[in-house]
C-alpha cells in the first residue's frame, strides 16, 4: 500500500470514530462486566400453585392400551398412551421397533404402524393408523407447579407415580420411577401426554424437543374449562395510530394491530409478502380482531358487538392460528397477552375481569380473587396524537400484593434477511449515565435479579413493545423463552403443507416487570410501534419532563443487527447519514441507495484510481513477467527475487489492486446492517412487482413448491450481479493478456459463482448498491485504461497541425 492510500484509510477511520461517537453520547464500556455480575440464569421462581396436590391415580384410570404382535393378540410386546384418535404413544423397548403391530379395539385387533421414533431405547415412539397422524397434548405454565402423572410400564407391568412440573422440569414428592416414563397431566376429560422422564439422567423432556414428533403434535387443546373459552370477550380501542385489542380474561392487551399507511395518514407501517400472502391464501388470518369485538360507542350508549375487519393491519403480537382447511387451529394462552399480572397461582393471569368502565378513550377491568382484588385500567395520552403507538396503563392491587408481575407480550416475527431476531432490550443508569443492554433468547429463563430498569422493550428487530413504569416498582426482571410450537407466528402457516417456516424454528420471548408490593396504583406507559427514529423522537420529545429535562429516550432501542455489528455500525452509521440527505434530494429510497454508491465512489476516487494505476502497470509488466517465469521455471525462489526486483524498479505493488475490495467491505457489510436495522427501508418498493421491498430479496417469479435453496421465489437482482462480475472479469483477461490469464479466468468465475450465491437472499436493496458499485468500478476502469491508452501514444499524433494558408 502507498503512503497516500495509507493515509486515506487512517483518515478515513477517524472520521467514522468520531461519526459512531457523535451518535453514541453515552457511552457502555465497561458494563458488560458489571452486568456479568448481576445476571444470572435460574430457573423460574415465580411461586408454587396453592391447591392441593392430587393422588396417584390407578392404570385403569389413565387412556392406556397394549401393543401385541400378532393379529390374534396372544404375545403382549408392551403398553401405550392413546394420543389421539388412531394414534399410540409407547416408550421404545428396541433399538429395531417393528414397522407393524396390533392394538386392541373392542373384539378385535387392528394394525397400526411405526410413523416416528426416538434415537434410541427409552425414547418415545409413535404407532397410528390415522391417515394424519398426531399427538394431542398441551402447554403448562411455567409460573405455577402442576401435578402429573408418570407412567412406565414393560411387557407385563404398568406403573404410576406422582410428579411436580415445575419450569420445565419433574420432582418426585414420593420416589422418582425407576424406568423411563411417559409424563400425563389431567384436563377437564382425559389425562394427555406432555414430555418423556428418562430415569437414567433423571431429565425431562417435553415432547416438543424430539424431532421424530415435533411436526406430529396438536397443541389446540387447552388447561381451561371449555365453559372459559365461551366466557372470553374482546373490547377495542382505536385511534390513528394503533388498535389495542383487550381481553376480559386476564384483563389484558390480547392484540396489537398496526394500521398500513394509506388506512391511516399517521402509519407508518407498510405491507410487506407475508401481510399480502396471509390476506390472500389465508384469510381467516386476516381479520382485525381475530374474532368479534365489543366498541365503545360514545358516552351514554351501550359498546355495539362488532365483526372483524380483513387486512389493513400488522400485528404486533403473535396471536394464534385461525383454523385452516387443512391445518388445526392454534390459541394462545393469557399468560401470554401483553400487560397481564402473573402471580403464583393461575387462576390470577386465567381470571375474567369485569369490565366497570369503557369509553373510546380509555377501558378498566376489575377482578376479586381469593385474597386480592386487582383493578387495571387502560387510557390513550391526551396527546395521543403528539405520541402515537402510546398508552397508558395503571394496575392497583387491594389485598396480597406479593409475587406479581406483568407481562410484556411476544412479538410477531419479523424475518430479518431471512432469520429472525427477537430480543429484550433494557435501559438502566450506571454511574450517571444512561445505558441500553441488549439481550438474546434465552435457553429456558434469564433473571436479573439486581437490577433497576427505567424501561424494558421486548423487540422483533423493526418493532418493540416498551414497558416503562412511571412509578416505583419491585427490581428485577425476568425473560422467559416461548416455544413457537406453543405460540406460534403467522408465518409458519405461509405454504404449511412443505413446512417452509416450520414453528420450532421461530421461538420468541416475553419479559416480566415484578411490582411493588403495595396498594398504591402503579403506573406505566407503553409504546406498541415501529422502531422508526421519526416516531421515537417525536414521542420522546412530547414526554419529555420540562422541569426535570427527563427524556424517556426510546429511540435508543434502535441498534443495528448483524454477526459483525460491532465493527460495522459507524459504517452504517455514517452510510445513514448520506442515505438521509439523498433521501431528501431524490425522495426514493431505491434511487438514494445508487446515489449513495455514486458518492461513495467519488469519496473513493483517489483509492480507487491508485488501484486501478497498479493495475495497469502491472499489465504494462506482464511481457517481462512472463520472460522470468520462463528463464527461472526451475528456480522459484530465484524467480521470486526477480519478480521483486521488477517490481521495485517500476515502483508496482501487485496488492494494491486489492485495496480498493479490502475498504469496501466494512461499507458492504454497513449496508447490510443499514438494512436489517433501518425501519424507513422496510416495505419500501423500488420497482413494483419485482422489487417490493428493499429490505427483501427482489421477488421476479414465484411458484408453490420449493426448490432447495431458490426456495419458491426467483431472484434476479444477484443473477445480475453476476452477469456484471463475469463481464468485468472478461474485461480485465482481455487488458493482461499472456500473464496467467488461465488462472486469473479460473479464480474469477469462482468468485462470480460465490458471490452470486452469497448474495441471492440478500436485501434487494444491498443487491442494488452492489450492482451500482461494480458498474460504477466497471466505468472508471474503462475510462482510466482510455486516458493510460492516450498518454502512450506519440506526442505528435496527439498534436493538431495547422498549415499555413499559401499565398495566391
Amino acid at each position: 500500500m502507498s503512503i497516500r492510500g495509507l493515509i486515506f484509510v487512517i483518515g478515513m477511520t477517524i472520521v467514522l470514530f468520531f461519526v459512531n461517537q457523535y451518535f453514541t453520547p453515552q457511552p457502555q464500556r465497561g458494563y458488560a462486566s458489571k452486568r456479568a455480575d448481576v445476571e444470572q440464569l435460574t430457573p423460574s421462581t415465580k411461586g408454587v400453585d396453592l391447591l392441593p396436590l392430587p393422588q396417584i391415580v390407578s392404570p385403569e384410570q389413565l387412556p392406556l392400551t397394549g401393543l401385541y404382535e400378532d393379529l390374534q393378540g396372544r404375545t403382549l410386546l408392551s403398553h401405550s398412551v392413546i394420543a389421539s384418535k388412531g394414534s399410540y404413544l409407547t416408550i421404545k423397548w428396541s433399538d429395531i421397533m417393528p414397522k407393524q403391530i396390533y392394538v386392541q379395539k373392542g373384539n378385535r385387533f387392528v394394525p397400526v404402524y411405526l410413523v416416528g421414533e426416538g434415537n434410541r431405547i427409552g425414547m418415545p415412539a409413535l404407532y397410528s393408523s390415522a391417515h394424519k397422524p398426531e399427538v394431542i397434548s398441551i402447554h403448562l405454565s411455567t409460573t405455577s407447579r402442576q401435578a402429573v402423572q408418570c407412567v412406565s410400564f414393560d411387557r407385563e407391568n404398568v406403573s404410576v407415580v406422582l410428579g411436580l412440573y415445575e419450569n420445565h422440569t419433574l420432582s418426585f414428592p414420593e420416589g422418582a420411577p425407576n424406568s423411563p416414563a411417559i409424563a400425563l397431566y389431567q384436563t377437564e376429560n382425559s389425562y394427555l401426554p406432555i414430555g418423556i422422564y428418562t430415569n437414567e439422567k433423571r431429565s425431562f423432556q417435553p415432547l416438543s424437543t424430539f424431532q421424530s414428533l415435533e411436526k406430529l403434535i396438536d397443541y389446540s387443546p387447552d388447561v381451561r374449562p371449555p365453559q372459559a373459552l365461551n366466557r372470553e370477550n374482546l373490547y377495542v380501542l382505536e385511534n390513528n395510530s394503533v388498535q389495542i385489542v383487550f381481553s376480559n380474561q386476564g384483563g389484558a392487551i390480547a392484540e396489537i394491530n398496526l394500521p398500513f399507511k394509506g388506512k391511516s395518514d399517521e402509519s407508518v407501517v407498510l405491507p410487506i409478502d407475508f401481510d399480502r400472502i396471509i390476506d390472500k391464501k389465508y384469510p381467516s388470518n386476516a381479520r382485525f380482531p381475530m374474532r368479534s369485538f365489543y366498541l365503545a360507542q360514545g358516552e351514554g350508549s351501550a359498546p355495539k358487538l362488532q365483526n372483524p375487519v380483513q387486512g389493513g393491519y400488522y400485528p404486533l403480537l403473535r396471536r394464534g392460528i385461525s383454523k385452516q382447511a387443512n391445518d388445526s387451529a392454534v390459541t394462545v394462552s393469557p399468560e401470554y397477552y401483553a400487560f397481564n399480572v402473573i402471580s403464583k397461582d393461575m387462576e390470577t393471569f386465567r381470571g375474567f375481569y369485569e369490565v366497570t368502565h369503557f369509553d373510546q378513550r380509555s377501558i378498566e377491568f376489575t377482578a376479586t380473587f381469593q385474597n386480592r382484588r386487582i383493578t387495571k385500567t387502560y387510557a390513550f395520552p391526551k396527546e395521543e396524537d403528539a405520541a402515537p403507538y402510546s398508552l397508558f396503563a395503571t394496575v392497583q392491587v387491594d389485598g396480597n400484593a406479593q409475587g406479581l408481575s406483568v407481562t410484556s407480550g411476544v412479538p410477531e416475527v419479523e424475518l430479518i434477511s431471512g432469520t429472525s431476531t427477537p430480543t429484550i432490550k433494557y435501559k438502566t443508569v450506571q454511574n450517571y449515565k444512561e445505558v441500553v443492554e441488549k439481550l438474546s433468547v434465552p435457553k429456558s429463563s434469564t433473571t436479573l435479579s439486581s437490577i433497576q430498569p427505567d424501561w424494558v422493550a421486548n423487540s422483533n428487530g423493526y418493532f418493540a413493545i416498551i414497558m416503562d413504569p412511571l412509578s416505583e416498582i419491585a427490581p428485577g426482571l425476568s425473560i422467559d423463552r416461548v416455544q413457537g410450537n406453543i405460540d406460534p407466528s403467522r408465518i409458519t402457516m405461509v405454504d404449511s403443507r412443505y413446512d417452509l417456516y416450520p414453528a420450532s424454528r421461530y421461538p420468541g420471548c416475553i419479559a416480566y416487570m415484578p411490582l411493588a408490593s403495595t396498594s398504591q396504583p402503579i403506573h406505566f406507559r407503553l409504546f406498541m410501534g415501529p422502531l422508526q427514529h421519526q416516531v421515537l423522537k417525536q414521542v420522546d420529545e412530547t414526554f419529555t419532563n420540562q422541569v426535570t429535562g427527563y427524556n424517556p429516550n426510546y429511540v435508543k432501542t434502535q441498534s443495528f443487527h448483524g454477526w459483525f455489528a460491532f465493527i460495522s455500525e459507524p459504517f452504517a452509521k455514517f452510510l445513514f447519514l448520506i442515505l438521509n440527505f439523498c433521501y431528501k434530494i431524490t425522495h426514493s429510497w431505491g434511487f438514494s441507495i445508487i446515489l449513495l454508491t455514486v458518492i461513495l465512489r467519488v469519496i473513493m476516487y483517489p483509492l480507487n484510481a491508485w488501484s486501478i494505476k497498479s493495475s495497469l502497470k502491472l499489465q504494462a509488466l506482464a511481457p517481462e513477467m512472463k520472460k522470468i517465469q520462463e528463464k527461472y521455471k526451475t528456480e522459484p525462489r530465484q524467480q521470486q527475487i526477480e519478480m521483486m526486483q521488477l517490481y521495485k524498479k517500476h515502483k508496482a505493488n501487485p496488492f494494491q489492486g486489492c485495496l480498493p475490495l479490502i475498504i469496501q467491505m466494512p461499507f458492504l457489510v454497513g449496508m447490510l446492517d443499514l438494512l436489517k436495522s433501518t425501519f424507513a427501508l422496510r416495505g419500501v418498493p423500488f420497482i413494483p412487482g419485482w422489487i417490493d421491498n428493499l429490505t427483501a430479496p427482489d421477488a421476479l417469479l414465484t411458484w408453490e413448491y420449493p426448490i432447495p435453496f431458490v426456495g419458491t421465489t426467483f431472484h434476479l437482482l444477484p443473477i445480475l450481479l453476476g452477469i456484471v462480475m463475469f463481464l468485468q472479469q472478461k474485461f480485465e483477461m482481455a487488458k493482461n493478456k499472456g500473464h496467467a490469464v488461465g488462472q486469473q479466468q479460473t479464480t474469477g468465475l469462482l468468485i462470480t459463482c460465490v458471490f452470486t450465491v452469497l448474495f441471492y437472499k440478500m436485501p434487494s436493496g444491498l443487491n442494488i448498491y452492489f450492482l451500482s458499485s461494480m458498474l460504477l468500478q466497471i466505468f472508471q476502469r474503462w475510462y482510466s485504461h482510455k486516458r493510460a491508452q492516450l498518454k502512450k501514444r506519440p506526442a505528435h499524433s496527439r498534436e493538431i497541425v495547422i498549415k499555413p494558408k499559401k499565398s495566391k
